[in-house]
């Protein structure tokens, strides 16, 4: 059973979501179109593929340093808010375990938990607004329950990634009160938010690139 991830196991990841967002660009502009401006999957797809091109040009002493310098990356060539909160999302993950030379699932769970913070913090968000964070709440909430459990990386990720799925598709239900979407108050219901299940396949990735 693989127990943990290292440095080159998320040099594959990195690659691997941004192949996942890549092919699913359509679907998540689509979702952004009904509320939002449109466009988020072209931009999270371009953000990804510009932050890719860091992994081969340099090399990389930690798993912590690979993802602040992903991380980094996508803030400046995404742009906006989205590059922000995706920037810290692999940021704050990278500097939860900077001393790390492979991640088990304690440590995921640690990468989430700051990143869901510095998030909550940047956003001035939480769980229910109907962002990223309704995926990524769901997602930690499994990770925590599944620490006391005797279970594999590998299992335990398709776990997180079950539950950052429903997050995503729990949005439908929600009104928004963040972003555009916000104007649109209860008109927002019975959408799908984009940020939450860019999220949510992001995590798919992960799970399938090991």
């Amino acid at each position: 059973m693989k127990e943990y991830l290292n440095l080159e196991d998320f040099k594959i990841i990195l690659f691997g979501i941004e192949k996942r967002l890549n092919a699913n660009k359509e679907y998540l502009c689509k979702l952004d179109s009904f509320i939002g401006d449109g466009d988020h999957g072209l931009t999270i797809s371009r953000g990804f593929k510009n932050a890719v091109d860091i992994i081969e040009q340099g090399k990389y002493k930690s798993i912590s340093e690979l993802l602040i310098m992903f991380g980094n990356r996508l803030t400046s060539t995404m742009g906006g808010a989205s590059g922000i909160i995706f920037g810290i999302l692999f940021k704050s993950m990278g500097e939860a375990v900077p001393e790390n030379k492979i991640i088990n699932l304690e440590d995921f769970n640690k990468m989430l938990e700051a990143a869901m913070q510095k998030i909550m913090q940047f956003g001035k968000a939480a769980p229910g607004d109907k962002t990223i964070l309704d995926s990524m709440g769901p997602a930690l909430k499994r990770t925590k329950e599944l620490l006391v459990e005797k279970i594999s990386m590998k299992d335990a990720l398709l776990e997180i990634v079950r539950a950052a799925e429903q997050g995503a598709i729990a949005t439908k239900d929600m009104i928004a009160s963040r972003g555009r979407a916000k104007y649109l108050g209860e008109r927002s219901i019975g959408y799908q938010d984009a940020g939450a299940t860019s999220f949510y396949l992001i995590l798919s990735a992960v799970y399938e690139s090991i």
